[in-house]
């Protein structure tokens, strides 16, 4: 725990002071290659899950060319994205005793982080269980059972980050459930309170 909060505008530079420029740009973030790092793991390894026989034909190969990507993605944003997007870090540690203790850790300051960091952190951390949850069913459909297998271990690798950013950004099961019900409970309410198209019809067209 000691030491978190140091270094943590690493791969940051000057544009998180600046206004956004016209167009698409990576210095429109303010640590653009933490960002880019977040983003390139899981899309190297999305990438080459879709056209990896397009490669080589040799599953084992294949096989070992994504879990290395994945591999490389859960410890990428387990260690640094998290840390330096967002200020947040799961870890655990065994004790003495063999017991095993999870920490989920969160920055005091959160004003350090630029909102649009913040905003692809967790995009990508939601997109990536997503993409491959998708592949696992759509590997049982086509009955491609071996492909099943390496999307599942995508699945859960990019679901393990999930809920321990997610353990982070609330103290407790408790509390992350109690706001997730509070959210969607929120959203069924203002749709009900949306007018309805009948509403904004003119008077002079109606019956």
């Amino acid at each position: 725990m000691s030491g978190f909060e140091n270094d943590i505008t690493i791969g940051a530079t000057m544009a998180q002071t600046q206004s956004s420029s016209q167009g698409f740009s990576l210095q429109m973030f303010g640590k653009p290659t933490i960002v880019l790092a977040h983003v390139s793991f899981k899309a190297a390894a999305l990438f080459f899950y879709f056209f990896a026989n397009f490669f080589t034909s040799s599953f084992i190969v294949q096989f070992l060319v994504i879990l290395t990507l994945l591999s490389m993605d859960f410890w990428t944003v387990k260690n640094i994205t998290g840390r330096l997007l967002v200020g947040l870090r799961w870890w655990n540690f065994v004790d003495a005793d063999g017991n095993n203790h999870w920490k989920f850790e969160s920055a005091k300051d959160t004003s350090k982080f630029p909102a649009i960091d913040r905003r692809v952190f967790w995009l990508g951390l939601v997109a990536g269980p997503a993409a491959w949850t998708f592949f696992v069913v759509t590997a049982f459909l086509t009955l491609k059972f071996e492909w099943m297998i390496v999307a599942l271990l995508g699945a859960l690798m990019n679901l393990a980050n999930l809920w321990g950013y997610l353990r982070c950004r609330w103290n407790s099961t408790e509390q992350m459930t109690s706001y997730f019900q509070s959210w969607a409970f929120l959203n069924v309410l203002r749709r009900a309170q949306a007018p309805s198209p009948q509403q904004f019809q003119n008077p002079a067209f109606s019956a």
